[in-house]
């Protein structure tokens, strides 16, 4: 499903580069649940918005299923995103001048889906999720944990075939993050191919393969 050979990325420092990431080679087979660990400043959040097309590599070649990914334009990689990626931002990224309704309702939009069946899509997610209560809110009159559950549930309302999570549980409470984390094993269960940045050994307990970083390097 995807392939990353020989990814850096690096930013302008007066006469040097600072390297983020250093020659990463990872190939993810479609249906994989992996974690990437490692210290804080290791890379990781980099390499998981290299991987979800939000950010570029400074050099290496990046495959997802057919397509050349590095040679594409933003749109392309857009358009790429919006079909097939789901994402947890560890700060949210909700989109603030819109309710929690219309926050889970956006992907689906992104796809087109009619409306009746937009609308019991999202009644299905809030129900799953505990929040109807909170569907007619701002994100800014949510607390942080609730905030994290909205965006947990817009990433996977359109399962998408590949779902990435940065600190996916950080502001959750531990059963609501237990909670999260089988909801992820179940949707990797039906298919879903998910990789997940976490400090968390327990969360790192529901992958089957984890990557560590270390200074920007894959450590053996």
């Amino acid at each position: 499903m995807i392939k990353l050979k020989g990814i850096s990325k690096w930013y302008k420092t007066g006469f040097s580069n600072t390297y983020v990431l250093r020659r990463i080679n990872i190939d993810v087979e479609e249906g994989e649940f992996i974690t990437i660990m490692g210290p804080s400043g290791a890379g990781k959040s980099t390499l998981l918005h290299i991987i979800g097309m939000l950010d570029t590599a400074s050099e290496g070649e990046y495959y997802f299923l057919d397509s050349e990914v590095h040679k594409l334009n933003e749109k392309k990689r857009s358009a790429i995103y919006k079909e097939n990626l789901g994402f947890v931002f560890q700060s949210y990224h909700l989109i603030d001048e819109l309710t929690v309704y219309e926050n889970l309702e956006t992907p689906l939009l992104y796809k087109k889906v009619k409306s009746g069946k937009r609308k019991s899509m999202v009644c299905d997610i809030l129900d799953r999720f505990q929040i109807v209560g909170k569907k007619d809110l701002f994100p800014g009159q949510l607390s942080g944990g609730q905030q994290q559950l909205v965006g947990v549930a817009r990433a996977i309302i359109s399962t998408p075939r590949l779902l990435l999570a940065d600190e996916p549980t950080g502001n959750l409470h531990s059963e609501q993050g237990k909670e999260i984390m089988d909801i992820f094993k179940k949707l990797n269960g039906e298919g879903t191919t998910i990789i997940q940045v976490t400090h968390s050994e327990v969360n790192a307990s529901y992958s089957r393969r984890i990557i560590k970083l270390f200074d920007g390097w894959i450590k053996d």
